[in-house]
């Protein structure tokens, strides 16, 4: 069961039969970028706390509880200060109101054991950071036997090419400013193998294009996002003469298209002047 939050337990026992310890547990998981888009199966490794048989979950040699000294059995102390008083959670007790008269030798006071486990996850495509997915009955074990859940929490690593953002995939494609200026077709890569990228003639930077249903499947099943090429215009670092040469004669039979500033700065131009006179 994926969700992004986890979901109110219902669990509810009295203080007399209720677990020093919840019956849930959490994990976290780290997957690849591929595994997260793709799916895959995990093995996760945890500790899984199970309710001490000895001590039948107290913590106290042979069950031997007694009431709390310091907070009289309430769980609970209370404290002055000026004309208020305020509750707390009594620090000797925990809140249990019962304390042991000695510790059980077997898990040490602590009402539980633990043991390594093992399990295999079955990631499903599309899971991001911050998902959650709920293995039923892989939780801790409690007094009256029965088994809580496990939640894994997922971590997604970084792309070195694609960044994702939900369902969508940004691709930053460095293109030439001549194949821009004349709108070359291109290959780039894509989540399934490559796709045609048809720049448009005079391209811009930053210009995206973008690719419907090529994105990341829908943790819920609710269809791919989309791919968006994003356009980096690059230059040349340096011009030898015969490029130089050529980008002149280029620039020049553009005519006054080439030089928009001067249509546009004309009557800026004439403007300042007439600040000086």
């Amino acid at each position: 069961e994926m969700f992004n939050g986890f979901a109110g337990g219902g669990r509810k026992q009295s203080r007399a039969a209720a677990d020093k310890f919840p019956l849930d547990m959490g994990v976290e998981m780290r997957v690849s970028f591929k595994e997260a888009v793709f799916g895959c199966e995990k093995e996760v490794t945890f500790s899984a706390k199970s309710s001490c048989k000895t001590c039948k979950g107290t913590g106290a040699k042979e069950g031997k509880i007694t009431s709390c000294s310091q907070c009289g059995g309430k769980g609970q102390v209370y404290v002055r200060q000026g004309f208020m008083t305020f509750s707390q959670t009594c620090p000797a007790c925990h809140g249990e109101g019962t304390m042991a008269s000695e510790k059980c030798g077997d898990c040490k006071g602590k009402s539980y054991t633990e043991t390594k486990e093992s399990v295999t996850i079955k990631v499903p495509a599309g899971i991001d950071t911050g998902n959650r997915l709920r293995v039923s009955g892989r939780g801790n074990i409690g007094k009256s036997g029965v088994r809580g859940d496990m939640y894994v929490t997922f971590e997604v690593e970084e792309d070195s090419h694609f960044i994702r953002n939900g369902n969508d995939i940004y691709l930053e494609v460095p293109v030439f400013f001549t194949q821009a200026v004349l709108g070359e077709d291109i290959t780039i890569p894509s989540l399934n193998g490559e796709v045609t990228l048809e720049l448009e003639t005079g391209t811009k930077d930053g210009q995206q294009y973008r690719f419907r249903g090529e994105g990341v499947a829908d943790v819920h099943g609710r269809g791919k996002g989309d791919l968006i090429a994003q356009i980096h215009l690059t230059y040349p670092n340096r011009l030898n003469s015969e490029q130089e040469e050529l980008l002149q004669k280029l620039q020049e039979s553009f005519g006054i298209e080439s030089k928009p500033h001067e249509s546009l700065f004309e009557s800026t131009f004439e403007k300042v002047k007439g600040w000086f006179k």
